[in-house]
């Protein structure tokens, strides 16, 4: 009976050190700031919850609920690639959370605005990782959806240049 205990407790210790945290992969889009005029839109699409959120966080555009003076923003639902298997997170689990480990994300993110009878669409390859380590009790808030905003908005600045 003690032998089963403190297995439980060593395997449910190792799988609560293991505190997940996003960051933009790329170190100039983590500090970008959305300090340019933004278009009123209209979201036509709110049910895609997920892409919504992404889209709130990046703070590119004014997002507005009456559409008669706004564009139309149509979201469509993105694609998510991360590797196959999740073996990087033995090591954080084997040593408690002490050693991190980090999965990489790449997420294809596209909407339509439609403005004046023409439609734009703009695609963008967002690069996000998640990080699992036990010092992650300290980055608390750094979501998949806040995070990806600000790789978002960091595509688009750079694509507006």
């Amino acid at each position: 009976m003690f032998k089963i205990v403190t297995y439980s407790f060593l395997v449910s210790a190792s799988l609560w050190s293991c505190i997940p945290a996003y960051s933009v992969t790329s170190k100039e889009y983590r500090k970008a700031k959305a300090d340019f005029p933004k278009q009123k839109v209209f979201v036509a699409n709110k049910e895609l919850t997920k892409e919504y959120k992404i889209l709130k966080h990046s703070d590119i555009y004014e997002v507005v609920e009456d559409s008669t003076n706004a564009a139309k923003l149509t979201l469509h639902p993105m694609k998510i690639y991360t590797p196959a298997c999740g073996n990087p997170i033995i090591g954080s689990m084997i040593t408690v959370g002490l050693l991190p480990s980090v999965f990489p994300y790449d997420v294809s993110y596209s909407y339509d605005i439609a403005e004046n009878n023409t439609t734009k669409n703009n695609q963008y390859n967002l690069q996000v990782y998640q990080s699992f380590w036990l010092f992650n009790i300290f980055r608390i808030g750094k979501t998949f959806s806040k995070q990806s905003g600000k790789a978002l908005l960091g595509s688009y600045i750079a694509s507006n240049k």
